[in-house]
C-alpha cells in the first residue's frame, strides 16, 4: 500500500522540484494483480510491462507486488504517475490535439522520474538507479500500449 508518509514525501518532491507548486489533493490509489493491470493498461494480457497507471477520474492504479516504501524505482513509478495527477488537475490550458498532448505529458513525467532517481541517488552516497532504464519496467510504458484518447 502507499503509506501517507510516502504521499508526503512524493508530494513535497513534487512541488520542490517541478513547475507544480501548489499542493492539490492525493489521488486514490487501487491496487491491481499482473493479470488486472494487464487488461486496464495493456488492453491484453500479452507481456505487458506497465506496472502503474493513472486514470484523471479515478486514481492511480498500481501492480500490488509494488514495494514503493522499499523500492526506490517504485518509488519512481508512484512519482511518474503523481505527476500525471498533477498535469491532469492543473487550471493550465493548451492548444494542443488530444495525442500531442498526451505525448509531451509522458515525455515530462519521465523526465521527473529521472531526476527524482538521480537526486535520490546523490543523497545515497551515489548508490541506487539514476534513470528509468535502470528500473525494470518503468522505462518503456508509451511502448506499451497505443494512445486511447477514451481513456485519457
Amino acid at each position: 500500500m502507499i503509506s501517507e508518509k510516502l504521499l508526503v514525501f512524493l508530494t513535497s518532491w513534487i512541488i520542490e522540484n517541478t513547475e507544480f507548486s501548489k499542493k492539490i489533493d492525493a489521488p486514490q490509489f487501487f491496487a491491481l494483480s499482473q493479470t488486472e493491470m494487464s487488461q486496464k493498461a495493456c488492453f491484453s494480457s500479452d507481456n505487458c510491462k506497465v506496472k502503474a497507471y493513472y486514470v484523471k477520474s479515478d486514481g492511480i492504479y498500481f501492480i500490488n507486488d509494488m514495494e514503493p516504501e522499499k523500492n526506490i524505482c517504485d518509488q519512481s513509478i508512484i512519482l511518474h504517475e503523481m505527476v500525471h495527477h498533477y498535469q491532469k488537475n492543473s487550471k493550465r490550458s493548451f492548444d494542443l490535439d488530444e495525442r500531442t498532448l498526451w505525448t509531451l505529458q509522458e515525455r515530462q513525467a519521465i523526465y521527473y522520474q529521472n531526476l527524482f532517481l538521480i537526486s535520490q541517488k546523490r543523497k545515497n552516497d551515489n548508490k541506487g538507479p539514476e534513470n528509468v532504464i535502470q528500473c525494470e519496467g518503468g522505462s518503456y510504458l508509451d511502448l506499451q500500449y497505443e494512445y486511447q484518447s477514451s481513456t485519457q
